[in-house]
């Protein structure tokens, strides 16, 4: 859960499987499906020797404030109820990063969907990469600038 993103991507699955959840609700399946795969992990023998794999708790002043952050984002909305459900660019993401789990509705538009998908990926990554240190994107600049080309050709196709 620590790594970049890993609590933002725990809360938006527990959320999409599980459906409108308030915060307590939310830490306890972020836990549960966390202690699983740290579980998995163990029992599959696919501990890296530099990575830790012991179960850590999860606390409040960490979700809330992700909670809050994630409202904000517009990837979730708090209910009236108090409970937070996923915005259709939460779905999306969701989808996009799980979609291999989940089944699909066949009334989607496969194609929409996918170039919505596309692009909410990229925007994820972007918001990523902005928040790098300079010297961790510098040497990357040569590939940063062919996507930026590459983005203007698609975007001069649909003139």
């Amino acid at each position: 859960m620590t790594e970049v993103g890993g609590l933002r991507m725990w809360i938006l699955h527990v959320i999409g499987e599980f459906g409108p959840s308030n915060g307590v609700e939310i830490m306890a399946n972020v836990q549960k499906h966390y202690d699983l795969q740290v579980q998995w992990q163990r029992k599959g023998n696919h501990i890296h020797p530099h990575h830790n794999v012991q179960s850590k708790k999860l606390l409040p002043g960490s979700v809330y404030p992700m909670l809050k952050k994630m409202v904000s984002e517009g990837l979730i909305i708090k209910q009236d109820d108090g409970k937070y459900d996923l915005t259709e660019n939460g779905k999306i993401i969701v989808t996009n990063l799980f979609e291999h789990f989940q089944q699909r509705n066949e009334h989607i538009n496969q194609g929409v969907l996918s170039v919505e998908n596309s692009l909410e990926a990229m925007n994820w990554h972007a918001s990523y990469m902005e928040e790098l240190d300079k010297e961790e994107i510098a040497p990357h600049e040569e590939s940063i600038e062919l996507l930026i080309e590459r983005l203007k050709k698609i975007k001069e196709s649909l003139k």
